[in-house]
């Protein structure tokens, strides 16, 4: 196999790596979309939570056992609120390491690129350079039967 060859095949390979790390990448910000979405349905729902809880407070008829079970699902969405930050960040980090990644593939593949378009030129340079000295034999053959 020629060296173009060899090169191209890296690149067709490269190439399907880094259709397979944008699909992750793509993936990922789905995920992190999904998870964020959940973090802001439990941040709003503890928000009206508050609100309610402050309305019951305002009104003084808010009892002990309320209290209580307010106390409680406070906690609770306060532990869930928590987990899923750590959740979202975990997948914040997943997706700049696949970033990362993806860019380096983009790296190489511009590399494998400039020396294909480099083994081109050489080829396309030595092919005028033999085309040259064709005509220039033919040409000199012409003019020494003369």
């Amino acid at each position: 196999m020629t060296r173009r060859g060899t090169v191209s095949k890296v690149l067709e390979l490269k190439e399907m790596t880094k259709e397979q790390i944008e699909s992750e990448v793509r993936k990922i910000l789905d995920r992190l979309s999904r998870e964020e979405s959940r973090l802001n349905s439990l941040e709003d729902t503890y928000k009206k939570t508050v609100t309610d809880f402050n309305c019951k407070q305002d009104k003084g008829c808010a009892n002990i056992q309320e209290m209580e079970l307010f106390h409680d699902y406070f906690s609770h969405l306060i532990r869930e609120i928590d987990k899923q930050k750590k959740v979202v960040l975990r997948r914040i980090i997943e997706l700049e390491d696949k970033q990362k990644a993806m860019l380096e593939v983009y790296k190489e593949k511009r590399l494998f690129e400039i020396l294909r378009d480099r083994i081109v030129n050489e080829e396309t340079k030595q092919t005028e350079k033999s085309s040259q000295r064709d005509m220039d034999f033919q040409y000199l053959t012409r003019r020494a039967r003369r």
